[in-house]
């Protein structure tokens, strides 16, 4: 005979309800509950029923998660926290790749719908300002990553991008800059100015005559471009800011294809902390975001707002700075 909620009940030593709760993803279990029936559903080897439990809950167990682009290094992380919090829910992610498309960016939101997903993240900041006016009054529990909408009734989990931007200045300030470059993501990102912001704030702060130039990239392949016209231009020493770590990277390849030495010469600084970041050479000092925690609360949330809870505003994630080889003295 196959295992049932009873059997798992008796084995955990909790009743059949706590057990259904379990499965259901719900808060309402206490941490050594949660432990005994887990163990409990692993020993027995125990699965639920997908199709019964779908019509019984009217839920399917699926979330959507719909990310700008699967090539950039920075989504990686948030799929895996989204996907773990998922599995320990008895859920899984149905994963969408927008590819900065707006036809493809509306089709995965059509078919999602159409599947009956119990909710879709959107870590996609370009599509979220394309589609503001769909997603306002999105019929399905949504929740945003990186990217808000204006009056906070969508919730949305982000980083304190301006924070990051502030960090990022500070440290090649204190490091004796005063020629700051800022190769910017796509206009249309919210984060993008946040942290041009924070890179202002910090030039404002520090009194010094500080001169900051902005240039615009695309948040990708642009960053080599990017730094390749301002090394056209100016002399060292000078420092870059860079919207991401790809963009960084692609600055201090330009650099090192022009003979310009990082640090020794132009120092660099990125945002994000993606893998990569620590294996470049040199190491990429960059302001790190919490990637993982972004995709699993963005879970958490959806099943919050799943179990009826009215969740809005945005929950901001604390940034911090990690130092590596890629900034030194201005000389």
């Amino acid at each position: 005979m196959p295992t049932t909620i009873t059997d798992v009940a008796a084995r955990s030593g909790v009743s059949s309800a706590t057990v259904s709760r379990v499965l259901q993803g719900s808060p309402r279990v206490s941490p050594a509950a949660l432990e005994r029936v887990q163990t409990a559903i692993a020993e027995l080897g125990y699965r639920p029923s997908g199709v019964a439990r779908s019509l019984r809950r009217q839920q399917t167990g699926t979330f959507g998660l719909i990310v700008t682009n699967i090539n950039n290094p920075f989504y990686p992380e948030i799929v895996r926290g989204a996907e773990d919090a998922a599995q320990r829910m008895g859920a899984s992610i149905i994963l969408c790749n927008a590819a900065e498309d707006p036809e493809r960016e509306i089709a995965y939101l059509d078919l999602l719908l159409e599947r009956r997903v119990d909710g879709v993240i959107v870590a996609a900041g370009g599509l979220t300002k394309r589609h503001e006016d769909f997603l306002s009054a999105f019929p399905a529990p949504l929740v945003l990553i990186n990217a808000d909408l204006p009056g906070g009734q969508v919730p949305a989990v982000l980083s304190d991008d301006e924070a990051g931007g502030r960090a990022a200045a500070d440290h090649l300030l204190e490091l004796g800059h005063t020629r700051l470059i800022h190769i910017s993501g796509p206009a249309v990102r919210e984060a993008v100015s946040l942290r041009l912001d924070g890179v202002r704030s910090a030039i404002a702060n520090s009194g010094l005559g500080v001169t900051l130039e902005v240039v615009e990239g695309d948040g990708y392949q642009a960053g080599g471009l990017a730094a390749r016209q301002v090394a056209e231009r100016l002399q060292p020493p000078y420092a870059i800011i860079t919207h991401n770590d790809v963009t960084a990277i692609g600055a201090m390849h330009a650099l090192f294809e022009l003979g310009i030495r990082v640090p020794d010469e132009v120092s660099v600084v990125g945002f994000d902390d993606i893998a990569l970041a620590a294996f470049t050479n040199p190491a990429l000092t960059t302001v790190a975001q919490d990637k993982y925690a972004m995709g699993r609360l963005a879970v958490e949330t959806i099943a919050r707002l799943r179990s009826g809870e009215a969740v809005t505003g945005n929950q901001v994630l604390p940034v911090h700075l990690v130092v590596r080889r890629s900034s030194g003295p201005a000389r």
